[in-house]
């Protein structure tokens, strides 16, 4: 061995200053330094436990192990120290062992249990003293089990090697050894070689170094916990409630309680660009915040450095996470498009009076639902959430255009409408011909889009020849219908009549072709057909117009106004002829009462007055006309009695009429014809004149007529009249009755049972000239 023994014994005191526990006092008596035992070994004679330590190899070659790791000898370039083997200490650890001197080794440098540097003293051994014999060795350490070796064996040193020795620290130190001169004091460090020396220091202000720095770390993190603890970041605020510097249950607590206010304020919606808005609730709407997920996304709250940093320091504005029902929100939208949607106008044409008119097309509107989710849960919850409550919001329309538009509008103007209106149409048929105005043609044209959105024009053949019936009668002959009259005292069939008309089936089809053309080439051609008439002759011959099944007759005082009235009335309901279920109205049949239509002026009731008024008289003819029908037992529609009684008509059974207010009017509500005959016989202008009316039938009903007593009188008042036009009369009582009638089927069931009450006024007496008591 080319080490020197002053070498060894520095390294060797070297290992034991830095690596070694204080040995027990019999230890250090007995070992001389050539025994130790690791961390968790009994080490001491008396059996004290040592410490738990990193332990060496056995014998010299711990020590020879550390004084090649750090004593800094030079090797050549094949890894042998100073003519050594290559394999350095390893050989020479195993002669030792062989020989018998190894035992436990020193501990590695630097080794410290539990991050700190071993407390323990170095006993070193004089290196001139003999080393103790291996029995006497292993008998003082009481070894019960063998240390566990942490480096390879060593190089084989000298036996008289210092060794290290693991001591109980409450073991008492032995008395410093007499040293020969120059050799430090047990315990004090070792003087070492440079080399080894400043490896070694640098080591140990690495381990202070990093050790302040974890300790450092430490304190910092024990001081954050303390302060923010598991608390918030301090400036973390979720839709606009602040939850900084609270903890997570803190912070729900209080989101609970103020959070609900949010999503029960109202989102006010705009649809599109209208100003209509409406309104929908968030919590009705399936729209609420998920406040575990919230606060899970707000920063701090744990034990992790970071969290308590951003705890400290960190936090801002966090959306609320939502908890959406879509199926709710939805529902909710479709409420508001159920009124919100607009539906498209198409571009349309019309007519008025012979001129084109037009209306512009209109955009419908959609509610984008799927649009209105995405947009109202971005503005609720998302990376577009606004300050909550939301306020007014703003969601999307889909655009649905007309079938019509503005470009199709022109078209049909320019190539049709404008084209139509230009002119008359002329309607011929062979040699006749008439001309239709375009006034009634606009009326029954139009224009309809098809399923491409093409304006088509189209007229109404049916409606086109009920207006033009007039014009078209012009054309061919009218056809007839059969119908009853009197000749000789009895009915007879007046035989229908076939007529000759425009076909109107065609007239719609050739009037529009002619509508594009102009000048004289604006011509529909016709054709003529039979038309039917609606009543047949045989029709009318099996109607059972027969025999008189009622009739009734009034005389009138001689009067040349009640010649020309009367006589006049009676004609124009001569052979009124009515089909089963026809309706009879006196003012229709006769028609105003004018000069025109052959009527002169005569008496009438006016409030309560005879006054001269044109056709008076004919409610003689209503009045027997009524009773007529009343006997023949058709249905009363209406009939008036007159407002004060006269003692030629029958008590409570009689009728009045007036142009445009009273009317006379009954049904045929038998399953025969009517005829309906008056006989008139004039009174000369001073004798009695009189009005017969028979009712022509089958005889279909059995009829009783009466009438009450006479109550509820009333007197009438005394009027002088002093203007030119006075009449004179005398006065009669006003009074009440009841007139009743029953009507049965010919096997006596009673179909009709009515009562008829009427209050007839006072006439008043009235005197022309001034009032006496006025003078």
């Amino acid at each position: 061995m080319t080490n020197s023994s002053e070498d060894k014994s520095s390294t060797s005191t070297r290992g034991v200053t830095e690596g070694a526990h204080d040995s027990s006092e019999e230890a250090s008596s007995g070992l001389s330094g050539n025994a130790a035992t690791a961390g968790g070994t009994d080490s001491a004679a008396d059996g004290s436990a040592a410490e738990p330590e990193d332990v060496g190899s056995s014998g010299e070659a711990g020590t020879a192990d550390v004084a090649g790791d750090n004593a800094g000898a030079e090797s050549s370039p094949d890894g042998t120290a100073d003519g050594g083997t290559p394999e350095g200490s390893v050989a020479g650890g195993a002669e030792a062992a062989k020989a018998g001197s190894g035992s436990a080794g020193s501990a590695a440098d630097d080794a410290p249990t539990n991050g700190k540097a071993p407390d323990t003293k170095a006993v070193a051994a004089d290196s001139g003293t003999e080393a103790p014999s291996q029995a006497t060795r292993i008998a003082a350490l009481d070894i019960s089990k063998p240390a566990p070796s942490t480096q390879d064996a060593g190089t084989p040193g000298d036996a008289d090697a210092t060794q290290e020795l693991a001591v109980p620290q409450s073991a008492k130190p032995p008395p410093p050894a007499q040293q020969p001169p120059g050799t430090p004091p047990a315990g004090a460090p070792p003087e070492e070689p440079a080399t080894a020396a400043g490896s070694s220091g640098r080591g140990r202000k690495a381990a202070i170094i990093a050790g302040a720095v974890v300790v450092t770390i430490g304190v910092l993190y024990g001081v954050t916990y303390l302060i923010a603890g598991n608390k918030l970041a301090s400036n973390a605020t979720v839709a606009g409630i602040e939850v900084g510097g609270l903890t997570t249950t803190e912070a729900r607590e209080r989101l609970e309680a103020e959070l609900p206010a949010v999503v029960d304020e109202p989102i006010h919606i705009h649809v599109g660009d209208t100003e209509s808005m409406y309104d929908i609730v968030p919590s009705e709407a399936g729209l609420d915040i998920d406040i575990p997920g919230t606060l899970a996304a707000v920063p701090g709250g744990s034990a992790n450095p970071v969290s308590l940093v951003q705890a400290l320091f960190g936090g801002d504005e966090v959306t609320p996470r939502p908890a959406v029902d879509e199926d709710e929100l939805r529902g909710a939208l479709d409420a508001i498009a159920e009124q919100a949607d607009t539906s498209p106008v198409n571009a349309a044409v019309g007519f008025n009076d012979g001129e084109v008119v037009t209306s512009d097309p209109v955009i419908g509107t959609e509610l984008d639902i799927d649009g209105a989710v995405e947009l109202i849960s971005a503005a609720f919850f998302g990376s577009d959430a606004r300050e909550l409550p939301i306020g007014e919001l703003t969601v999307p329309v889909d655009k649905i255009e007309p079938k019509v538009d503005e470009a199709e509008l022109e078209r049909a103007v320019a190539e049709f409408a404008e084209p139509a209106m230009s002119g008359p149409v002329t309607i011929v048929a062979g040699d006749e011909s008439v001309d239709l105005p375009t006034e009634m043609i606009g009326e029954v044209l139009s224009l309809s889009p098809n399923e491409n959105g093409t304006l088509q024009p189209e007229i109404d053949g049916s409606a086109l020849a009920d207006l033009a019936s007039d014009e078209l009668a012009q054309i061919g002959r009218d056809g007839k219908d059969a119908t009853i009259r009197i000749r000789n005292g009895a009915p007879e069939v007046v035989p229908a009549q076939v007529g000759k008309g425009v076909d109107t089936d065609s007239l719609g089809d050739v009037v529009l072709l002619a509508l594009t053309e102009e000048g004289t080439d604006r011509r529909a051609e016709v054709e003529l057909i039979e038309t039917e008439p609606e009543l047949t002759t045989q029709d009318a011959e099996e109607l059972g117009v027969k025999e008189v099944v009622a009739e009734f007759t009034t005389q009138f005082p001689g009067a040349q106004y009640r010649d020309v009235n009367i006589g006049r009335a009676a004609e124009l309901i001569n052979n009124t002829f009515l089909r089963p279920g026809d309706e009879f109205s006196m003012n229709e049949t006769v028609g105003e009462r004018t000069e025109a239509n052959g009527f002169t002026s005569g008496i009438i009731i006016n409030q309560g007055r005879l006054e001269d008024a044109m056709g008076g008289g004919v409610s003689q003819v209503a009045t027997t006309t009524y009773h007529a029908a009343a006997l023949a037992g058709l249905e009363d529609v209406e009939h008036w009695p007159h407002s004060i009684y006269f003692d030629r008509y029958p008590l409570g059974h009689e009728a009045t009429v007036a142009w445009g207010s009273k009317d006379l009017r009954f049904k045929n509500d038998t399953p025969y014809g009517v005829l309906l005959e008056t006989r008139f016989s004039a009174s000369g202008g001073s004798g009695q004149g009189s009005i017969t009316v028979r009712i022509w039938s089958t005889e279909y009903y059995d009829v009783e007529l009466s009438t009450s007593e006479r109550s509820n009188f009333t007197s009438p008042q005394t009027i002088y009249d002093t203007s030119s036009n006075c009449s004179a009369q005398g006065g009669s009582q006003g009074f009440t009755v009841t007139a009743y009638r029953q009507v049965r089927t010919l096997d006596g069931e009673l179909v009709k049972d009515e009562a008829n009450p009427w209050t007839y006024n006072p006439n008043h007496r009235v005197v022309c000239g001034p009032d006496p008591d006025d003078d």
